[in-house]
């Protein structure tokens, strides 16, 4: 399996290559919303989609110890059946969200080291078989405002 970069700042050759691999059925990803050259303030990987997902992450746990203790005060439940349905939904909402934490910051890493800080580009991640890699090539040899890189 090859990862490849595509970049550019032509948006309707950047349009145009996705549709294309899109009707080919190679597995792309268009990551250009995480690309920019902007950080968080507090670190460097912590994008400000990753703040996000920590917020509603915060959240959702709020949300759920209030309706634990509610229901506790309430006493229609059993409190052992709260608590380990409580403890179960907080422990899968956090897994989840580490997954999709983890990814975004994978992507925004690929970016960083791919876009060396460009403003606002455009930028597609391509996740593609090795006999497939000849098609890639022929869909942006046809676009040559665009750039190409293999990332590991």
């Amino acid at each position: 399996m090859n990862h490849y970069v595509i970049k550019g700042h032509d948006y309707d050759a950047f349009r145009d290559a996705q549709d294309e691999l899109v009707d080919l059925k190679v597995d792309n990803e268009d990551i250009s919303a995480i690309c920019d050259s902007n950080t968080h303030p507090l670190h460097d990987f912590l994008t400000n989609h990753v703040v996000k997902i920590i917020k509603s992450e915060c959240l959702f746990l709020i949300i759920l110890a209030g309706g634990a203790y509610t229901a506790l005060n309430t006493g229609a439940i059993p409190a052992t059946a709260i608590i380990v349905a409580t403890v179960v939904l907080a422990m899968f909402s956090v897994w989840v969200s580490g997954m999709l934490g983890s990814d975004l910051v994978r992507y925004y890493a690929l970016c960083r080291e791919t876009t060396l800080g460009e403003k606002h580009p455009l930028v597609l991640h391509v996740e593609i078989e090795d006999e497939q890699s000849e098609t890639l090539r022929k869909v942006i040899e046809k676009r040559p405002q665009l750039q190409m890189k293999q990332v590991c």
